[in-house]
């Protein structure tokens, strides 16, 4: 990030004059906003491709390709023979790998994309936590994208006005997110469906609905208009028209007990819930469920609405590496340790995401493990992050199919 800098100084340096003192109006805020805008779009200019957009351009072995379109690499190598799918390369015609794009036509191909049964659902997840700094939107965007790339086709929607996954798509919220390109109008009552939100990602398979600050005000109308409509019942409905097009919705809310995370835990089918092994984050956790347990019990008595999932399941995050000179770490395992005691495999998933600098920066250039392929951190830091998120969307994807007797099958075959 040091070149940005460097940069923004070079082409800014009359900004950088000093004052002995400084009085600002709320008036003169506009001139913070203005300075604000201008660095993200610099920020965005230099990270970005020259046009300021996303782009997914990791490619594939053909060892990683075979895995992922369920086909032998002999196989795959015969079929981009007959021309059924073509492999990136170099100026010396040498083998780079393959785009994304082109194993999804290799799927398309053999038939191997993974597809729902006709009485088949799609899983609705909600990556929940009351509490922030918890890694849930990490665990969410990287688990839409692992999806995507698996071949399914996956939804994020981003509730949160903070818009911390929206940024990781692109995405300036209030610049280039507008309050109708949020859930907000849905809300209001002005749009009747949620397709109008749903945008495509720079990942084939996976859409998202964006958020911004403006979403907020959705959480005021749920709770005003509470005597004509259930304050529940909206994303509910709304996924209910929308869930047809995708295998796997998941849903990114407010780290608050708020109406759209009300609403969030109802619309659920299953809860994905981020743990740090840390005192304060794990009784944190604790009073999550407590607080869980008695408003969807209350939802229950009010309004006569059965709530039940299929899984809910705890994931350890942000935890410390252990060195024989860190204490904190050691500290982790036994929190880590009593954790398991209590919840045991029923509630808790075996994989552990680890603090690394490999995921803080790549969120440092709005990106994720998937969009850096170990291009802004050591190597062995990249595998070692990318291993445990592996790990952790195997785990969630192995609950998933459960549900799924026919998908399961059919993957299997393949």
């Amino acid at each position: 990030m040091h070149f940005l800098l460097v940069n923004y100084k070079k082409n800014n340096s009359h900004n950088y004059k000093e004052k002995e003192t400084m009085n600002v109006s709320i008036k003169e805020l506009a001139d913070l906003v203005q300075r604000s805008d201008k660095i993200i779009k610099h920020i965005k200019t230099h990270i970005f491709s020259p046009d300021g957009q996303k782009r997914f351009d990791k490619t594939f072995k053909i060892g990683e390709a075979s895995a992922l379109i369920g086909r032998h690499p002999t196989t795959i190598r015969e079929a981009e023979k007959q021309g059924a799918i073509s492999a990136d390369r170099n100026e010396g015609s040498r083998i780079r790998g393959f785009s994304l794009e082109e194993i999804n036509k290799a799927r398309r191909h053999f038939n191997t994309q993974p597809r729902l049964g006709a009485d088949e659902e799609a899983a609705v997840l909600s990556v929940h936590n009351f509490k922030g700094g918890v890694g849930k939107t990490s665990i969410a965007v990287h688990l839409a994208q692992w999806l995507a790339i698996q071949g399914f086709r996956v939804l994020l929607i981003d509730l949160d006005s903070q818009a911390s996954a929206t940024t990781l798509f692109g995405y300036t919220p209030d610049m280039d997110i507008d309050g109708d390109d949020t859930l907000l109008p849905f809300f209001e009552g002005t749009q009747r469906t949620m397709h109008y939100a749903i945008r495509d990602t720079q990942i084939e398979n996976l859409s998202l609905i964006p958020a911004n600050l403006q979403l907020y005000n959705a959480e005021y109308m749920v709770a005003a208009n509470h005597e004509q409509r259930p304050i529940y019942s909206y994303l509910p409905e709304g996924i209910e028209g929308i869930k047809k097009d995708f295998e796997v919705i998941i849903i990114d809310p407010p780290p608050a007990l708020g109406m759209l995370s009300i609403n969030a835990l109802v619309a659920a089918t299953s809860l994905l819930v981020p743990m740090p092994p840390r005192m304060l984050d794990f009784t944190s956790s604790l009073q999550f469920f407590n607080m869980l347990h008695e408003t969807l019990e209350e939802i229950q008595e009010h309004f006569g609405q059965e709530i039940s999932y299929d899984f809910v399941k705890l994931v350890t995050s942000k935890k410390k590496q252990r060195t024989k000179n860190e204490k904190y770490a050691r500290a982790e395992d036994d929190i880590l340790e009593l954790a398991r005691n209590v919840f045991g495999k029923e509630y808790m998933l075996d994989s552990i995401i680890y603090e690394s600098t490999a995921i803080d920066n790549a969120a440092s250039e709005f990106k994720t493990l998937f969009e850096i392929q170990g291009q802004t951190t050591g190597y062995k830091s990249y595998r070692s992050a990318m291993a445990s998120i592996d790990s952790m969307c195997e785990e969630v994807l192995h609950e998933l199919l459960a549900y799924w007797p026919s998908l399961k099958t059919k993957m299997k075959s393949a």
